[in-house]
């Protein structure tokens, strides 16, 4: 279920960049950052309501226990969303495609680090085949040399900050997972998130960010979709931690890629080429090669 989890979150993220274009126009990347923050607590909380789940009795003490992993991954989370929103706002709309190779780098090496996961040749090449499938599929054919022409390399530096940024957020995740409930963590992490984000906007607020624009319904449908999102997402996210080895989760993450190159295909008529196909097939391949060796490590196991 840990694997079903993590794709239901590549699902609902590969529309993310859908929505920042959408709101882009009438908003800033600060205020689409806070506004993604503030509908993901309101989700959360519609969430803990419908599920009748009451704040536990010990909750300040749960927050107090944990609130340097709570204040760390908030910032993090922050900087992620804003860097990226940054970025795509005023960059290329396929240019975050190097945050998910730029996380599972940082992952990876904290797994290692931290937790002393098991780190085989094997299971690294499996890693890398993932993400130069996903990349290859990203790129379509376009050459890297796009990215780092005039002002895009500085856009580039952004992603690759975000995708750092949003590891160690994960990374949060993970450190009180088992500390504290899912839906109540992340309410925490995104509640110092929503807050973190608000102060950059209060100076275009007072110049009247807010009032002057009248969106559009599709912009509006954007802003709670992105809430959305993020909310039900990272309670996915954080069930899926607990079920699968930490380094296996911005792999699985990185098949939103893929999900987005097919709304291009079904949605906007954009050709299905080589790079799609043969992206496809690697990213495929260095799956099936990490849950083989997860399999026979489980038989291997059964059998001792």
């Amino acid at each position: 279920m840990g694997y079903l989890y993590l794709l239901c979150v590549a699902l609902m993220f590969s529309f993310g960049g859908t929505c920042v274009k959408l709101i882009s126009p009438y908003y800033a990347p600060e205020f689409i950052t806070f506004f993604r923050f503030i509908t993901g607590v309101v989700f959360l909380l519609l969430l803990k309501l419908a599920k009748r789940q009451k704040f536990p009795e010990n909750f300040r003490k749960l927050l107090r226990e944990n609130w340097k992993w709570i204040l760390f991954g908030a910032t993090a989370k922050w900087l992620a969303y804003f860097t990226e929103n940054y970025g795509l706002t005023h960059g290329l709309s396929y240019g975050n495609i190097v945050t998910q190779p730029a996380q599972t780098i940082f992952i990876t090496l904290s797994s290692v680090l931290l937790f002393h996961e098991k780190l085989s040749p094997r299971k690294v090449f499996c890693i890398l085949l993932c993400m130069g499938g996903v990349l290859c599929i990203s790129l379509n054919g376009r050459p890297i040399s796009v990215f780092v022409q005039g002002g895009n390399a500085f856009l580039m530096v952004l992603f690759l900050l975000s995708g750092t940024c949003a590891g160690s957020h994960v990374l949060s995740q993970k450190m009180i997972g088992d500390r504290m409930d899912i839906i109540d963590s992340n309410l925490s992490i995104f509640t110092v998130s929503s807050i973190l984000s608000f102060i950059p906007t209060i100076p275009g607020i007072a110049r009247g960010g807010l009032t002057a624009v009248t969106p559009d319904f599709s912009c509006l449908i954007a802003v709670i979709g992105f809430g959305m999102i993020t909310g039900l997402g990272f309670y996915l996210n954080a069930i899926a931690l607990k079920l699968v080895p930490f380094y296996i989760v911005p792999v699985i993450q990185s098949t939103m890629a893929i999900f987005a190159i097919t709304w291009g295909i079904l949605f906007f008529h954009e050709p299905l080429t080589v790079y799609v196909v043969a992206g496809t097939m690697a990213f495929i391949a260095g799956l099936v090669g990490l849950q083989w060796k997860a399999h026979t490590n489980r038989v291997a196991s059964h059998r001792t």
